[in-house]
C-alpha cells in the first residue's frame, strides 16, 4: 500500500497545486499520468495547439538534453465542454515539465480553460512541489491499481480500480 499511497499523494498534490487540471489518472500499464483539462465550448484549433505543444516540449527537452518519453495528446468534445488529455510517461517527467504543460494549456486556451479551485498559496505550493518532486524522483514501478483523481465541491477525491483479482471468487 505504501507505493499506492505515494501515487495517491501525487494525484492529490497535482490537483491541489494545479487547479487548471480537471482530472488526473495514473495509468499503471503505461506507467504514465493522463492529465485532463476541461475547456468551455467547442474548439477547432486543436491541431495548432498540438503543434505549439510539441514545439515547446521538444525545445524544453533539447535544452535539458533529456528524452521526452512517451507523450500523446487527445481531444474530445460533447458540445458544451471540450477535454484536452495529455498522456505523459512517468519516466523522466519533472516538476518543471509539468509546469510547462499546464502553462502551455493555460496560455493557449486562456479564459476558456476551466480552473476549479483557488490559486495555491506560496507555502502550500512549496509543500505540494516537494511531494511531486519526491515522487517523480522515484523509479516508476508497475502498480496494481489504476487511480483517478478529481475535484468535487471543493474536495479532491481519488478512486482506485484494482487491475487484478476483480470478479474472482
Amino acid at each position: 500500500m505504501d507505493r499506492e499511497g505515494n501515487h495517491i499523494d501525487l494525484l492529490i498534490s497535482l490537483l491541489v497545486r494545479f487547479p487548471q487540471i480537471g482530472t488526473v489518472h495514473y495509468e499503471p500499464n503505461e506507467r504514465a499520468l493522463r492529465l485532463v483539462f476541461l475547456l468551455k465550448g467547442a474548439h477547432d484549433n486543436f491541431p495548432k495547439f498540438v503543434q505549439t505543444f510539441r514545439d515547446h516540449l521538444s525545445l524544453f527537452h533539447d535544452l535539458r538534453q533529456s528524452d521526452a518519453g512517451v507523450t500523446s495528446l487527445k481531444r474530445s468534445e460533447n458540445g458544451v465542454l471540450t477535454s484536452v488529455e495529455v498522456l505523459r510517461e512517468l519516466s523522466g517527467l519533472s516538476l518543471e515539465e509539468l509546469n510547462l504543460i499546464v502553462t502551455l494549456v493555460s496560455d493557449f486556451y486562456g479564459d476558456d480553460l476551466i480552473q476549479d479551485g483557488p490559486e495555491v498559496g506560496e507555502d502550500d505550493e512549496i509543500e505540494h512541489n516537494s511531494v511531486i518532486e519526491s515522487f517523480l524522483g522515484l523509479v516508476p514501478h508497475r502498480s496494481l491499481e489504476r487511480l483517478t483523481g478529481f475535484r468535487d465541491n471543493g474536495r479532491v477525491l481519488v478512486f482506485s480500480v484494482p487491475l487484478i483479482g476483480v470478479g474472482k471468487p
